[in-house]
């Protein structure tokens, strides 16, 4: 036994990686659970809108920057002991007018001038938390990236969460929970951050004339290559109340826990290879590095991916039955989702071994190709009103996972 764990797991950053994130989702898979029990169809129909549109704003504020410096903060914190004027300067710039716009668009997309208000300090403390989680890998540890992202946030939102139920029953004693929880995480995250590393504190500036209107691009080209991911799932949630109303929303939000299950095992092991794949400025990236590594990244997945799938077949309607009893019907849907993580699994780790070393080619057909057909999967119940609601659900979880790795296959192809 001590012999399998210092073979393949002791330093299988992706496996450690794994294990930490299921326990953070696994609490946040209790926590829908609670509130699919105590919310109606339409208070939590509300709850997945507004919390795939907190996922989808923060990802958009974001902009990616944690990739495109990962390479320069980790040269940084490991060899100079310094933290990067120019991170902190760009991820704060590129934050206030996207962060702005943000808030503006949770106002007409809620109605409620509170949630706006609140919209802004949680991106932005979702931010933090977020660059944190990723930076903190610099010296090829997963643990504290863990602790902050996967644990300690969802087991405050798990106690926060349920103590909000049961003084209020609405949408927005679930909102001040998670602004709390946040909050509380944000300040952690930081602290720990700088006692892990040591750095010198008077590098933390923030001055504009770092600001960087290339990085700011290239952020957003990335940004819009990941981001219909975040706008599908949004879209499915938001257009789907008004195509098929609150239960189609309330069900679909179910089905997603679950596709979040396979997408969670993909990039966990993903994530925490991250300082191994982003090749350092002297390696030579070609095809034996991408075989490699995709190899690798597969042998790490493949066994839960199965395990799941083969659960999901074999006992689809009792876990509906222990879970969310109310969508017990929704069992045979359960099974279909199962096999989009299939899908989900042969493409992406070929997509981000490619992006986290900027060797997507023709990204912006890439993008153009991806939206125009992920727009036409929106349209579709619009232009045809009798359109099956399920198959729905499924092309739109599906269509972007098939475009982005069609052309990572190509881009492969390209590399010498």
């Amino acid at each position: 036994m001590k012999r399998l764990f210092n073979t393949y797991i002791k330093n299988n950053l992706g496996l450690i990686n794994l294990f930490g994130k299921t326990l953070g989702r696994f609490l946040f898979l209790l926590l829908t659970s609670f509130f699919a029990y105590k919310l109606s169809f339409k208070d939590f129909a509300a709850f997945a809108i507004f919390w795939t549109t907190l996922r989808m704003l923060t990802f958009f504020s974001a902009n990616n920057l944690y990739i495109i410096y990962f390479n320069e903060v980790r040269d940084s914190l490991i060899d100079k002991k310094e933290w990067p004027a120019k991170v902190s300067s760009n991820i704060l710039f590129t934050f206030i007018p996207l962060g702005l716009l943000s808030s503006i668009a949770s106002f007409f997309i809620f109605d409620n001038l509170l949630i706006a208000v609140l919209m802004f300090p949680s991106i932005l403390l979702f931010i933090i938390i977020r660059n944190i989680s990723e930076f903190s890998k610099s010296d090829n540890s997963v643990y504290l990236s863990i602790f902050i992202e996967d644990f300690l946030f969802y087991f405050i939102f798990f106690v926060t969460g349920i103590i909000s139920v049961y003084f209020y029953t609405s949408l927005i004693g679930i909102v001040m929970s998670l602004f709390l929880t946040v909050l509380i995480t944000a300040i952690t995250s930081l602290i720990l951050f700088k006692n892990k590393f040591n750095f010198k504190i008077n590098t933390f500036k923030i001055r504009f004339k770092d600001f960087s209107f290339i990085d700011l691009r290239l952020g957003m080209n990335y940004t819009i290559l990941r981001g219909n991911e975040f706008l599908s799932s949004f879209c499915v949630r938001y257009l789907g109340q008004i195509y098929f109303g609150d239960v189609f929303v309330s069900y679909a939000h179910i089905m997603y826990q679950f596709y979040n299950l396979f997408t969670l095992i993909t990039m966990s092991v993903i994530s925490g290879m991250q300082s191994k794949i982003t090749v350092k400025k002297d390696f030579i990236f070609d095809k034996e590095f991408v075989k490699q590594t995709y190899v690798k990244i597969l042998k790490t997945v493949t066994p839960f991916v199965f395990g799941i799938i083969l659960v999901i077949i074999l006992f689809n309607s009792q876990i509906l039955d222990l879970f969310f009893p109310k969508y017990i019907q929704y069992s045979e849907l359960l099974v279909k989702i199962s096999f989009i993580g299939l899908i989900y699994m042969a493409f992406q780790p070929l997509v981000f071994i490619l992006l986290y070393n900027n060797k997507v080619s023709n990204l912006k057909l890439l993008n153009f190709t991806q939206y125009i057909g992920i727009t036409t999967v929106y349209l579709l119940p619009f232009i045809f009103p009798k359109f099956n609601e399920q198959y729905w659900l499924l092309m739109a979880m599906t269509i972007f996972i098939i475009i982005q790795g069609l052309f990572a296959v190509v881009s492969f192809k390209t590399i010498k």
